[in-house]
């Protein structure tokens, strides 16, 4: 019972860190302070779980290379999940409330088609490994702690990971119906990632599938944007 307790805390000082940064920089709605709200936030999901893994856990450090293979999987995964998030698009992506979108990026200078480049190279080749050493290996590995290995740990680390993009897209104006498309989108995404990580037991292997689908959604929202 007491290993359930801490993984639930754990799950909770992570899991709930992404929402609360887009909540508050939503609020302030001012450049300066959501950047910083945005640098603290990743730096807390940098330390805090590599800090419980080792002090808590009594873990040690690994750099999760790739034992098993999957790295054709991944990708096959990747593009395929690319391919129907660029068909959804095309079928529904009249409904994005452009002008909404840009307003909500504007603050913190994302409608600046260089600082745009910037920031989908940063989100590609660092936030989503980011997101994959939080939800995937932390996350998937406390939720084991709390409701056991495969389906069950691989659902509710789905369910944590879509929570702070869901919050995301009501901050950038989607209407609810398609909040709600991309919502069951992420989950089975995430759900995919987790898997991932679970049959190979390395943050690298779902990393380059999710790495392959951000490709896809910052090039849609370039289109869209510019």
């Amino acid at each position: 019972m007491e290993k359930r307790r801490a993984a639930i805390i754990a799950l909770l000082l992570v899991g709930a860190a992404p929402s609360l940064s887009t909540i508050c920089s939503f609020v302030l709605n001012d450049g300066l302070a959501s950047q910083v709200i945005f640098v603290i936030t990743k730096l807390w999901l940098l330390c805090f779980p590599i800090l419980w893994f080792l002090k808590i856990d009594g873990g040690t450090i690994s750099w999760s290379k790739p034992q098993n293979g999957g790295y054709w999987m991944s990708i096959g995964l990747g593009v395929a999940m690319s391919v129907v998030m660029v068909g959804a698009w095309l079928l529904l992506g009249d409904a994005i409330d452009a002008k909404l979108l840009s307003d909500a990026l504007e603050p913190v200078g994302l409608m600046d088609p260089q600082i745009y480049l910037l920031a989908t190279l940063y989100w590609i080749l660092v936030n989503s490994l980011l997101e994959e050493y939080v939800f995937r290996w932390f996350l998937v590995i406390k939720s084991e702690e709390l409701v056991g290995q495969g389906a069950p740990a691989i659902i509710l680390s789905a369910l944590i990971f879509v929570v702070h993009h869901t919050v995301a897209l009501v901050v950038f104006g989607f209407p609810w119906w398609a909040n709600l498309i991309c919502s069951i989108a992420l989950f089975i995404g995430g759900a995919i990632f987790s898997w991932l990580y679970v049959r190979y037991r390395s943050v690298w292997i779902p990393y380059i599938a999710h790495a392959i689908c951000d490709v896809a959604v910052f090039g849609v929202g370039a289109i869209i944007l510019f």
